[in-house]
């Protein structure tokens, strides 16, 4: 059965989308700039910020978004996005209470347990919402949501941390994403999909991680995945701090230059982006991943310039290059990793990619560059973030080349049609 969806309803459902993204991102990056802040306030070291950041939310958001996420497949995505989006702003709420290290830390294991169901069911659902020649360009304005909230999260936080408190900017943000959530509650409506219904196309897990090995673009595209976590984050959670220490720019410079960049950079790169992937591989789909690999050869020689600059205007204009090459490639990696996935499979397949690459890249990236960092100050003072950073950095020549080893396998398996002869009705998991 399947009910017709409006095309401006569909653009209607990607803003809604786009905008939890937003929601998602702002709440996990304000932490970012207000790191000099809590370090202060609260006397914690380097290695101690990098579990914040990513081990401790990042192993949570990995683990939890798979058993979510098939939740929500089968017991309705809207209503369950929404609930998730209340539950990590509380624990946005809760962060902004602590007063220790352990409270810190539980506050952000609940944020990342949230949060892992906001990216696997946004991509369920608008799988069922758009075309699939369009979907490409789809996730790309999904994820310049993404940039988005990471550019609110730098600007809001960098301007209002200084002025109301570091507790007061999380509080803020916490009740507007609890906001958010009724919106999407009282407007956004579950889509009947062009496939099964959902309990009889539910396929339990033990066929759906076998189907996904089998698939040699799709293994190539999560090793790619994992270090392109790593560096992303490795380096966004960072660099606010790393202006404010190696430029000595005030937090509030910081916040909105570096806002301003992302932004710049990030939003027409995601939108360009997947605009381009998505009429490059209408003619041939190995675009998917040649496409990022691309502009990850062009990303690595922009980031080592930004990382090495000797001032914080040309870092901050290198930085929005940097941004854009980066975030381009969003759509035609999750074009990549869906594009011989059965439609009762993306939400599974979305988590399942999270989970590896979150804590192979998101848990490891920000950990590596505290504890980096942490060993090398004592011969290297201020610079230890720095090198650390640039180290980090180098790893991007992994994201590369496991993208050009796909490209053969994408149209391969493409031509032999690799999947699901026949839905799997089943209850089990």
């Amino acid at each position: 059965m399947t009910r017709a969806v409006s095309n401006g309803y569909a653009v209607y459902a990607l803003l809604l989308l786009c905008l939890a993204n937003i929601a998602n991102y702002g709440q996990r990056m304000v932490v970012s700039i207000l790191l000099p802040a809590i370090k202060t306030d609260v006397a914690l070291t380097d290695a101690q910020l990098g579990l914040l950041m990513g081990g401790g939310f990042a192993i949570f958001y990995a683990i939890a978004g798979v058993p979510l996420a098939r939740f929500a497949d089968r017991h309705g995505r809207v209503r369950w996005l929404s609930t998730a989006i209340i539950f990590w702003s509380a624990a946005t709420g809760l962060f902004a209470m602590a007063r220790t290290f352990l409270e810190m830390l539980a506050a952000r294991v609940a944020l990342g347990t949230g949060q892992s169901m906001c990216i696997p069911t946004s991509h369920s659902l608008l799988g069922d919402y758009v075309k699939a020649e369009n979907r490409p360009f789809a996730l790309g304005v999904h994820s310049a949501g993404g940039v988005l909230g990471a550019t609110l999260a730098m600007v809001l936080g960098g301007y209002l941390g200084p002025r109301i408190g570091w507790r007061a900017v999380l509080g803020l943000f916490a009740l507007g994403g609890m906001a958010f959530a009724a919106i999407i509650w009282l407007t956004l409506r579950e889509p009947v999909a062009a496939r099964a219904p959902v309990d009889s196309g539910y396929v339990p897990l033990r066929r759906v991680i076998p189907h996904l090995v089998a698939l040699r673009s799709y293994v190539l595209v999560l090793i790619a995945a994992c270090f392109a976590m790593l560096v992303e984050y490795g380096l966004n959670q960072w660099l606010p701090s790393y202006y404010v220490r190696q430029f000595a720019l005030p937090v509030e410079d910081v916040g909105y230059r570096y806002g301003v960049a992302i932004a710049v950079g990030g939003v027409p790169g995601s939108v360009f982006g997947g605009m381009w992937v998505t009429s490059l591989a209408r003619r041939d789909a190995r675009w998917l991943v040649w496409f990022p690999a691309i502009m990850y050869m062009a990303a690595i020689p922009t980031g080592l310039c930004m990382l090495l600059a000797s001032s914080a205007s040309v870092a901050l204009v290198l930085n929005a290059c940097y941004a854009f090459a980066i975030f381009s490639t969003n759509g035609a990696l999750w074009g990549a990793c869906f594009v011989h996935v059965p439609a009762e499979l993306r939400a599974t397949t979305s988590a399942l990619t999270l989970l590896v690459a979150g804590i192979a890249g998101l848990a490891v990236g920000p950990v590596v560059v505290g504890l980096l960092s942490d060993a090398l100050t004592a011969r290297l003072g201020q610079q230890s973030l720095q090198i650390s950073l640039v180290a980090v950095e180098c790893l991007a020549i992994l994201v590369v080349a496991p993208l050009l080893l796909a490209g053969p396998f994408v149209a391969r398996e493409g031509r032999a049609r690799v999947g699901f002869a026949q839905p799997v009705h089943s209850s089990g998991s």
